[in-house]
């Protein structure tokens, strides 16, 4: 009776022997799947974990897992799409934490501020330099959220102004702590065109104020003086009224002409067509101003020229442009050559109007093409020259796919130039 109780107790002890190797064993894949975060795949059948108590807790585990290692999926997903949107973007984003140590910067900031080189890690002040930016970022400090406010940047040789905003957001690491979000919008360009409004409104001012002067005042001197005023200069004062009158005409009209080219380049009508008649129709135009004895104008296109898509009213317009300058400030012209070449540089043709008058100084060569830009500006308003003439041309010729050019040596003439694509 005794070996039976002995014995029963021996196999009750040896069934819990292996059913606690079973449980730790059982215990030790639960602790390495939920550290390598996968499902776990127990050695014994479902049928054992079942008598043991443990196929719930198996299956309770894996559904966490499953649940885990989707939301990671979709937060990592929803972070490559968020990182992927701020790098397209052409904004700066930049974020820092408290020490203002770049824990993230997207394209746009790597690409201006270090030629494509990675900033993580790096302190902003070692990023670029700013005094205005240093300041908005100690005020970003004491605030969530600062308001978009205009700063300068040196970079190299050049300045760039940004549009600057800072605001609060979670740190990336530790993901408790709190970092700021830096947002600068490249306002660079908007600030020259602003500085070019600011020109252009001074110039046309300017421009304007002296034949309206001139006319006001003759105009005040004939009513004033109407009873003694003999008529030689009531004539010479209306002749001055009238020719003020008309240059206001044509700088409105240029100022006009510009405005519609600028907003409006649908309003050049390229068609294909050869060159060389409008050339020699343009030349004709001119010979009869010109003295035949001493004075020449002559048209030379090169071989292989043929049609070409351009707007015929326009590109004469730019053609007597160039040649209006020659007779308006190099009168003792001898040869105007209208010539057409091939360029072999951009594969386009280039139409010149060359001439052997005086030439032009190097200094002003890069500015004629500017707005109210003259070379002898007191010559250009007795000529009835509104500065604007050359920019008009610069116009026409960019809408075309073109370019201009000037060339000049003093006391050998001035070749003006421009390009044309062949289609």
């Amino acid at each position: 009776m005794l070996w039976i109780i002995t014995f029963v107790l021996s196999v009750l002890s040896l069934v819990l022997f292996v059913r606690g190797l079973r449980m730790r064993r059982l215990l030790r894949e639960l602790e390495g799947a939920v550290r390598s975060r996968r499902r776990m795949l127990p050695e014994d059948s479902s049928d054992v974990l079942e008598r043991i108590g443990a196929l719930g807790l198996v299956d309770s585990l894996n559904g966490l897992i499953d649940s885990h290692n989707h939301a990671s999926a979709q937060k990592s997903g929803y972070s490559s799409q968020v990182e992927a949107m701020l790098g397209a973007v052409q904004e700066v984003v930049i974020v820092f934490d408290a020490d203002r140590v770049v824990e993230y910067a997207n394209r746009s900031a790597e690409k201006l501020f270090r030629g494509g080189q990675s900033i993580h890690g790096l302190r902003l002040e070692g990023v670029f330099r700013s005094l205005t930016l240093l300041e908005l970022l100690d005020a970003a400090a004491k605030v969530d959220r600062t308001e978009p406010t205009q700063i300068r940047i040196e970079q190299g040789n050049e300045t760039l102004w940004f549009e600057a905003s800072c605001a609060k957001v979670t740190g990336l690491e530790p993901a408790d702590s709190q970092s700021t979000l830096l947002v600068l919008h490249d306002i660079t360009q908007l600030k020259a065109l602003e500085v070019m409004r600011r020109e252009f409104v001074a110039n046309v001012s300017h421009e304007l104020r002296t034949p309206l002067t001139i006319i006001k005042g003759f105009a005040e001197t004939l009513i004033d003086d109407e009873a003694t005023i003999n008529p030689k200069a009531r004539l010479r004062f209306t002749s001055k009224i009238l020719n003020n009158a008309e240059r206001l005409h044509v700088l409105v009209e240029d100022l006009l002409t510009i405005s519609r080219l600028e907003s409006r380049p649908d309003q050049i009508e390229p068609v294909d067509q050869p060159l060389r008649p409008l050339l020699d129709e343009v030349a004709e135009n001119y010979r009869a101003r010109m003295n035949s004895e001493t004075q020449a104008i002559v048209v030379s296109v090169e071989e292989g020229i043929d049609s070409l898509p351009f707007d015929r009213y326009r590109i004469h317009q730019v053609l007597d442009n160039f040649i209006e300058n020659v007779f308006r400030y190099a009168p003792e012209f001898k040869r105007i050559q209208l010539e057409a070449t091939l360029d072999s540089d951009s594969g386009h043709v280039r139409c010149a109007v060359v001439d052997d008058g005086p030439g032009i100084p190097a200094k002003d060569l890069p500015h004629l093409f500017e707005r109210f830009y003259r070379v002898d500006k007191g010559r250009s308003r007795e000529t009835g020259g509104t500065g604007l003439g050359l920019s008009i041309v610069k116009h026409i010729v960019q809408l075309h796919g073109g370019s201009v050019l000037a060339e000049s040596k003093l006391g050998e003439g001035t070749r003006m130039s421009f390009t044309l694509p062949r289609g």
